[in-house]
């Protein structure tokens, strides 16, 4: 999944269904089975961007942190860039031992802000300063060693594990989700700070030579993969 207005709608209509529909204990987020997202469409940022984009996103992002309902995410393949704050607000994150998990955006001049702030909730800042500053893609053990992740699994046991921790989630009384919820967030504001990284991301992107830079990166990466395609 790549976020745009259009892929962002059609998310928050299917969350809020999964919300309503009162057979389902447990919401689990699910991505392909090569990539679970890639963030920002950033063919979209660089030729069609609006300013309503960002609050979109973090509309969508906080009504998935602040679920009613217990949100499990099945991870496989890639989680890129903002696909690491969806990931983030997640409650609890599965991911099979193939998974990686990167935030590259600081190689165009971006700061990822919003991964950022929904991932501080999960990992140290030391740690996400290394992810942020380095770009470098880390593997599935390493996530699980620094909070990304809650448990990792083989490829072949993923789906079996995930029922099965969506048996243990949905046994939870509501009122424990509720109140563990609240309980975490007189910590700190998550509010506050995704507002903030919301803010970071829409002033950087009102910035012509930001999309100029994003641009030049999505060639670099169609240049790479033409020259690949042709080994």
């Amino acid at each position: 999944m790549k976020f745009n207005p259009g892929t962002l709608a059609d998310f928050d209509h299917r969350f809020a269904a999964a919300l309503n529909n009162e057979q389902n204990k447990v919401i689990v987020l699910t991505g392909g089975a090569a990539c679970f997202s890639m963030g920002m469409d950033l063919i979209y940022i660089s030729s069609a961007y609006d300013a309503s984009f960002v609050p979109q996103f973090g509309n969508v992002l906080a009504a998935v942190r602040n679920s009613c309902k217990p949100v499990l995410a099945k991870v496989e393949g890639d989680v890129i860039a903002g696909g690491m704050a969806l990931l983030a607000v997640a409650d609890v994150i599965l991911s099979s031992e193939t998974a990686s998990f990167s935030l590259p955006e600081a190689s165009f001049g971006i700061t990822p802000a919003i991964a950022m702030s929904c991932l501080l909730e999960r990992v140290r800042p030391h740690h996400l300063k290394y992810l942020v500053w380095s770009s470098n893609v880390i593997a599935a053990k390493q996530a699980l060693e620094w909070g990304v992740v809650d448990q990792i699994s083989t490829p072949e046991n993923l789906d079996r594990d995930t029922q099965a921790l969506g048996r243990k989630l949905s046994r939870l009384a509501p009122s424990v989700i509720g109140e563990s919820k609240m309980l975490l967030a007189e910590r700190r504001s998550f509010e506050k700070t995704l507002n903030m990284g919301c803010q970071l991301l829409a002033n950087k992107l009102d910035d012509p030579q930001a999309i100029k830079k994003i641009r030049r990166y999505l060639e670099d990466i169609k240049l790479f993969n033409d020259e690949y395609a042709d080994e």
